[in-house]
């Protein structure tokens, strides 16, 4: 799987996994939101790929690292290319996952147990 690709749930799942967040095992209540400081996620409250104040804080905190991968993907010029500039939070986030695992990514069938990966989006 490439982290250029990935998007929607599978990317959040990949951000949490990059950020060492650890899973909810019991789903959030109604109306619950995600707390940044809790150190924990949920898919249903936790959408940093679509969410700034979900990826704004992780962009901020490893803004060097994400800023070289997009360096590396477009060019120096990576903020004027169109398919950035369309849904910039989408391309920080892949390159958030890519500074810590790499751009070719684990297939979901070899995940270790307990991480609770999303379903895979329908081609």
């Amino acid at each position: 799987m490439n982290a250029k690709r990935i998007e929607g749930t599978l990317l959040d799942f990949w951000v949490a996994k990059a950020a060492n967040l650890t899973l909810q095992e019991q789903p959030p209540s109604p109306g619950q939101r995600h707390d940044p400081d809790s150190g924990s996620w949920h898919p249903d409250t936790f959408h940093p790929s679509i969410n700034w104040t979900h990826g704004g804080p992780l962009l901020s905190s490893e803004w060097f690292a994400i800023e070289d991968i997009l360096s590396d993907w477009f060019s120096p010029d990576w903020s004027y290319v169109p398919a950035f500039r369309e849904d910039p939070l989408k391309w920080f986030m892949r390159a958030f996952v890519a500074s810590q695992y790499g751009e070719a990514l684990e297939d979901l069938d070899d995940i270790e147990e307990g991480s609770s990966p999303p379903p895979q989006p329908a081609p």
